[in-house]
């Protein structure tokens, strides 16, 4: 029988593993809020000189899977991981929302 402490213990680490979620940046929060936005190169970036840890964690996460993806799509396309990687970067760029921050040619950040 565990005593009423564990099960305190269990309740408020079952609470805290079901909200964190709600807690985490996502990533339309972060492009609205101007912290991330679409390089030239198809990946995420974070905006500005001293991103959050939250940010860089939502940055690499993202990047993370866009990299396994580009490089199977670039497999199925017959193209190198750095053409696929241009197009892809191209794509987010002309879909970013008005407001959002994208990487000119010049690798320069501005609202699109």
């Amino acid at each position: 029988m565990m005593s009423k402490s564990i099960k305190t213990f269990f309740a408020i680490a079952a609470l805290l593993i079901v909200a964190f979620p709600a807690w985490a940046l996502s990533l339309e929060q972060a492009k609205s809020q101007g912290l991330v936005g679409e390089q030239l190169n198809g990946y995420l970036g974070a905006v500005g000189n001293s991103p959050s840890a939250e940010v860089r964690n939502l940055v690499n996460s993202i990047n993370q899977q866009r990299n396994e993806l580009y490089k199977q799509r670039a497999r199925e396309s017959s193209v190198t991981l750095d053409v696929f990687e241009a197009r892809a970067g191209e794509r987010l760029r002309e879909r970013a929302n008005s407001g959002e921050f994208i990487q000119d040619s010049n690798g320069q950040w501005r609202r699109k």
